[in-house]
């Protein structure tokens, strides 16, 4: 099974806003100037080697040494069981053109994972409410900007999404096999390892 193109989506695939290879090449533009700001502007908790926040600082400066980020992320089904996939825009600061099932992203200073989780949600996705989120499982991960923890949650879809065009290129709910079996690549790592967890077939 091959990826599906940008424009040959899946009849249930949830395309963002705008068609048209100029709308897409504004889009992309627009879409890396905000994700630059946001990331810029940022500030996070930073946590010891046991999850403890022992400082807070902006997202671009990068952790203390010896200190970790946190990252909250929801997989996120629909009732027959697929999993929502989605593809990260090209200026997406990290895994640029990806796959994931994750939708997510870095914890805010005070905040808790679920309640980071359930934001990300809305500004992604535009699901304003998540009743019955969950958490799966905790774990320690590298990712390109160093060492974090990721709390990664489940929900069960009960509506379409709106995803955000400046987050989200594509997204549809698809087949966990067809994630787990390689016919979505290139794959962000965490979010593989999250299908092989949550979906063992």
């Amino acid at each position: 099974m091959s990826a599906p193109a940008p424009d040959r989506r899946p009849a249930d695939a949830f395309p963002p806003d705008g068609c048209g290879s100029g709308a897409r090449a504004a889009g992309r533009r627009t879409a890396g100037r905000r994700a630059s700001e946001k990331y810029a502007s940022e500030r996070v908790d930073y946590v010891d080697p046991r999850d403890r926040v022992v400082a807070q600082g902006g997202r671009a400066g990068g952790p203390p040494t010896g200190l970790l980020r946190r990252y909250a992320a929801t997989v996120c089904t629909d009732r027959a069981g697929r999993v929502l996939l989605y593809r990260r825009t090209a200026s997406a600061p990290a895994y640029p053109d990806h796959y994931d099932v994750l939708i997510g992203g870095a914890v805010r200073s005070g905040e808790e994972y679920r309640a980071a989780a359930l934001r990300e949600l809305r500004e992604e996705l535009g699901w304003e409410r998540a009743p019955g989120l969950t958490e799966a499982y905790r774990l320690r991960v590298d990712d390109p900007h160093g060492a974090c923890f990721l709390t990664v949650h489940r929900w069960v879809a009960d509506r379409a999404p709106r995803p955000d065009p400046d987050e989200i290129a594509w997204c549809g709910f698809v087949a966990p096999l067809a994630v787990l079996t390689g016919g979505y690549t290139p794959l962000v790592p965490a979010g593989a390892e999250a299908v092989r967890r949550l979906f063992p077939g």
